[in-house]
């Protein structure tokens, strides 16, 4: 009898000693974290081409994210774009598993002979779907400072699967108004908390 409580104990203490390893609910806007991501052009719309994006999430407020991006993207027609932004995500209440946010930012952005700084609005939720599993769908209105800039609408929906505390992967699909452009694109994902 004695040995059968002695191995239950060890038992136990083995999967509570597993707990943080097995059971952690990890998401893309309430934690810190560094991605890299390379997306390519899916719809032949009448160009081909690339993006590599930096990007790094940070959570300096309860309720707040601030998102920096840095991206290169290289096209068959030998155009070159180069996209620097900072945006600031509110995060609303959790609403049993699915947070909304709204949101804020600029971008510097230059494309061969021309550049522009371009304001955004974000709109979007994250769905857990599991403690390892979200799903982002999110909106971007956008447009540039000049009176000639058309406002623009971006949509776009991330599966994000964390393999583990630190890495995670996401496969996202982008479809932006401006050139009727889709894209897939593939990401990882280091967070240090």
């Amino acid at each position: 009898m004695l040995t059968n409580q002695i191995a239950c104990m060890k038992n136990l203490s083995l999967i509570f000693a597993l707990i943080p390893f097995i059971a952690f609910s990890k998401t893309r806007l309430e934690d810190y974290y560094f991605g890299f991501e390379i997306a390519t052009v899916v719809e032949d719309n009448g160009f081909d081409g690339e993006t590599y994006d930096l990007s790094t999430n940070l959570v300096p407020l309860e309720n707040a994210s601030i998102q920096l991006n840095l991206t290169f993207s290289d096209f068959d027609d030998d155009a070159e774009m180069f996209d620097l932004g900072a945006s600031y995500l509110y995060r609303f209440q959790n609403f049993d598993g699915f947070v909304p946010f709204a949101g804020v930012g600029l971008n510097y952005v230059d494309v061969d002979i021309t550049d522009d700084v371009l304001w955004n609005l974000y709109l979007g939720l994250e769905f857990s779907v599991s403690d390892q599993l979200t799903l982002l769908p999110a909106l971007r209105l956008y447009q540039g400072f000049d009176d000639f800039d058309d406002t623009e609408l971006e949509a776009s929906i991330a599966l994000t699967y964390w393999l583990s505390d630190n890495h995670g992967v996401s496969l996202s699909y982008t479809h932006n108004a401006l050139g009727e452009t889709d894209y897939l694109g593939l990401q990882y994902l280091y967070s240090w908390e």
